[in-house]
């Protein structure tokens, strides 16, 4: 199974960190991750919140996030608020990136990552979940 996984401005340099968990937890042996950068699509690095959710949604990508918040019309939560249909995959947010460099944090943040991207008629229209 091939998941690819839209990475968030804030967590571009962090795909390492989830790549091994992967291998630490042993999911590396059944899924095939693709973390991928707003950059490979064309995107510029300050490419509106709502446009990237958008974006995810239309190309069916989970959006991996840090935990930030912003109250402006166009800000993820807002957009999600907004725009959330019982169809849409879940943006997937971090509770704290800085934590992914631990071990067990890691591996806990991997395994929910993957809890979520198994099942997305289970998580459908949920909004935004949080890891670990």
């Amino acid at each position: 199974m091939e998941i690819r996984i839209l990475l968030d401005h804030d967590l571009e340099e962090f795909d390492d960190y989830f790549e091994a968990g992967l291998r630490e937890t042993g999911w590396d042996q059944d899924l095939t991750f693709i973390f991928k950068r707003l950059r490979d699509y064309g995107l510029p690095d300050d490419h509106p919140d709502q446009e990237i959710w958008r974006f995810a949604q239309q190309q069916r990508l989970w959006l991996l996030t840090n935990n930030r918040n912003s109250d402006d019309d166009a800000s993820l939560q807002a957009t999600i608020k907004r725009e959330n249909t019982p169809d849409s995959l879940p943006v997937i947010t971090v509770s704290d990136k800085n934590k992914l460099v631990l071990a067990e944090y890691r591996q806990q943040a991997v395994n929910g990552l993957v809890e979520i991207v198994i099942s997305p008629e289970r998580y459908g229209g949920t909004g935004r979940l949080f890891i670990p």
